[in-house]
C-alpha cells in the first residue's frame, strides 16, 4: 500500500505543502470534489486524486508540476471534462488532476499577422467570440461541445467539427504550444520559442510542436496554443439529403469530400437523428427562430431562414434511414452558387435532398448546451471512432454494419441502443458508433447539464452489466477498425496504441517520453507509457 493510501488526502505532505503554499482554492482536497474528479463521460468510478489543483497562470502551473514530480507524485491534466476515454481520470492513487480551466485567457489576436494565441483552459465558445467582429477565425474553429471543451483539452486529444470537412483537425491549425514540463520548465514550440521572435510560424527545425498534440499530457501540461486565422468566408449555404443506405450516404460524402466545397458536415442514421432532434430541441420555438433570425446575413434573410426552419420541423428526419447535413461556405455569392450545384448534384445521384434545418440552426447556436450527453430519455451515451482513407469507406461502413447486425443480440440482451455518425475530416473518412443505454447518472453528468435537466433520472440505478456490455461492444469495435486499417485520435488509455504500432516506433515515442519525463509521471499509463 503506498503512503498516499495510508494518508488521508488532505494531510498527505505534499498536499499541505501546496494548499500552505498556493492557498486552499487553488488546491481542494475535500471527498466531494476527489470524487467527482474520479468520473468522465463513460469510465467510473475510477481513482480519486489526492487533490485537484486550479491553477491561475502558468508559473503557479509549472511550480505545482515540478513539486508533484519532485515529490514522486504523478500529474494528470484535465480540460473541460467532456472526455470518455479514461483520459484525465488518475492510474494510481498518488496523483493530483491538475484542472486547467481556470487559464482561460484570449492571450493576443494578431489580425495583421492572422495568429491568435490563448491559454490552454479557454473554451472554444470564448475564442470564437473574442474573434467576433475581427473577420476572422481560425480554420477548425471548435466542437459540438465548445461551451465546455477547452483549446487545451483539443489539443491533448485531437478534435474536429466546425471546419473540419475542409480544414481537417485541429492540430492542423496550430503554429505552437507552451507548455510545463515534468522538471518545471516552461517551453514554447514554433517561432514563438525562438529569441526575439512572433509566434508566427511553426516551421523552422524539427517540428517540436507535433510532440505535444495528440499526446494527453504524457509530454507535459499545455499551458497556451498559437493558432493560424483565416479570413472568415462572407457566404453560407446549407444542404442535407436522405439515403437509403450508409453506404449511399459514404458515397456522396466521399465524392463531395474530393470537391473541397463543404466546411462541415456530418451523416447520422435514423436513430441518431430522433434523439439528436429531440434531446438538443432542435425546434425550441421562439428561441430558436431568435437564433436562426440573428444567424441570417441581414434581418431579411435571417428571417426567411427562420419561416423555413419552422415550417420544416423534424419529422423529416424519421422518413429516411440516413440523412446527411452540410454546410458550404465561399467568398463571393457566385463562388457558393456554383459549390452548391455541384454539392447538390452530388447529394442528388446518391439520394433525395431534404429541407436543410439540421445545418441552419446548428450554425445558428454553435455551442449550444452539451445536453447530447445523454440520451431523449436521460439514457447513457458514449460513442468510439476511427478514421479511414477515403477510399476504404465503402469495406468500411460494410465490415461495420456486418459488425453491428453480428452483435444485435446481445446489444437486445443489454437494453443497448445503437446509433453512427460519419463525417469527413480533410481527407479522411470518419465513423463514429455511439451507444444508448439505462444507467446511474454520475455528478459529472449533473454538473454539466444542470440539475434541472438530470432530475428526472437522478435516482436511476446503476446497470453496471450493462455498462460493462458497452464497454465489450466499443473493445470490439476498436479491434474491428484496427483490422481495417484504422486510426484512433483520442487514444488516452482506452484505445489500443501501443500494440498497433510498429516496435520501431514505439521504442522512439519511449525514448521521447524519457527525455521529457525521466520518472513517468506525466500522466501515468496514458499511450501505454509510463509507470502505472
Amino acid at each position: 500500500m503506498s503512503l498516499a493510501e495510508n494518508l488521508s488526502a488532505a494531510n498527505h505532505p505534499l498536499v499541505e505543502r501546496l494548499i500552505a503554499d498556493f492557498g486552499s482554492d487553488a488546491v481542494l482536497a475535500d471527498d466531494a470534489t476527489r470524487t467527482y474528479y474520479a468520473n468522465d463521460i463513460f469510465w467510473q468510478p475510477g481513482i480519486p486524486p489526492l487533490a485537484v489543483l486550479l491553477p491561475d497562470s502558468a508559473e503557479m502551473t509549472a511550480q505545482m508540476v515540478g513539486r508533484a514530480i519532485a515529490a514522486g507524485i504523478a500529474i494528470v491534466p484535465r480540460g473541460g471534462g467532456m472526455s470518455y476515454t479514461k483520459g484525465y481520470l488518475p492510474a494510481r492513487p498518488d496523483s493530483l488532476v491538475i484542472d486547467l480551466r481556470r487559464l482561460n485567457k484570449v492571450i493576443e489576436v494578431n489580425a495583421d499577422d492572422m495568429y491568435v494565441t490563448v491559454e490552454a483552459g479557454c473554451t472554444w465558445a470564448k475564442l470564437n467570440e473574442a474573434l467576433d467582429g475581427t473577420g476572422l477565425r481560425t480554420a477548425y474553429w471548435g466542437p459540438l461541445s465548445g461551451i465546455n471543451a477547452t483549446v487545451g483539452g483539443a489539443l491533448s486529444q485531437n478534435s474536429a467539427f466546425f471546419g473540419s470537412t475542409n480544414n481537417a483537425t485541429v492540430a492542423e491549425s496550430v503554429i505552437g504550444v507552451t507548455v510545463a514540463l515534468a522538471d518545471g520548465r516552461i517551453v514554447t514550440t514554433g517561432s514563438g520559442g525562438r529569441k526575439g521572435a512572433k509566434p508566427f510560424t511553426r516551421e523552422g527545425g524539427p517540428d517540436l510542436t507535433g510532440l505535444f498534440l495528440g499526446d494527453n499530457g504524457a509530454m507535459g501540461v499545455k499551458l497556451a496554443a498559437t493558432l493560424r486565422l483565416n479570413v472568415k468566408p462572407a457566404e453560407v449555404g446549407f444542404l442535407s439529403f436522405g439515403f437509403e443506405s450508409i453506404a449511399k450516404m459514404a458515397a456522396a460524402q466521399v465524392e463531395m469530400a474530393r470537391t473541397r466545397a463543404i466546411s462541415e458536415g456530418f451523416g447520422i442514421d435514423r436513430t441518431k437523428a430522433e434523439h439528436s432532434a429531440s434531446v438538443n430541441k432542435l425546434m425550441d420555438g421562439v428561441k430558436t427562430l431568435g437564433n436562426v433570425v440573428k444567424g441570417g446575413k441581414s434581418m431579411l434573410s435571417g428571417l426567411k431562414d427562420a419561416v423555413s426552419v419552422a415550417a420544416g420541423g423534424t419529422a423529416f428526419l424519421k422518413a429516411h434511414n440516413y440523412t446527411l447535413h452540410l454546410v458550404l461556405e465561399a467568398r463571393t455569392p457566385q463562388e457558393l452558387a456554383e459549390s452548391m450545384s455541384r454539392i447538390r448534384a452530388i447529394g442528388q445521384r446518391y439520394g433525395t435532398e431534404i429541407e436543410n434545418t439540421v445545418p441552419k440552426v446548428m450554425r445558428s447556436k454553435p455551442f449550444g448546451p452539451t445536453r447530447g450527453m445523454l440520451g431523449l430519455d436521460g439514457q447513457r451515451w458514449v460513442p468510439i471512432h476511427a478514421v479511414f482513407p477515403l477510399s476504404t469507406a465503402q469495406e468500411v461502413v460494410r465490415a461495420n454494419d456486418d459488425y453491428f447486425a453480428s452483435r444485435r443480440d446481445f446489444m437486445e440482451q443489454h437494453g443497448i441502443v445503437y446509433s453512427v455518425m460519419t463525417m469527413t475530416v480533410g481527407n479522411e473518412f470518419f465513423l463514429e458508433p455511439a451507444f444508448y443505454w439505462m444507467d446511474e447518472i454520475t455528478p459529472l453528468h449533473a454538473k454539466s447539464l444542470g440539475d434541472d435537466v438530470v432530475r428526472p433520472w437522478r435516482d436511476r440505478p446503476a446497470n453496471v452489466a450493462a455498462r460493462d456490455a458497452v464497454a465489450e461492444l466499443r473493445r470490439g469495435t476498436q479491434e474491428l477498425y484496427a483490422r481495417l486499417g484504422g486510426v484512433s485520435w483520442q487514444v488516452a488509455r482506452d484505445y489500443p496504441f501501443k500494440e498497433l504500432l510498429k516496435p520501431e516506433t514505439w521504442s522512439l515515442l519511449e525514448a521521447v517520453k524519457q527525455a521529457v519525463d525521466p520518472h513517468g509521471l506525466m500522466n501515468p499509463g496514458s499511450l501505454g507509457l509510463g509507470r502505472h
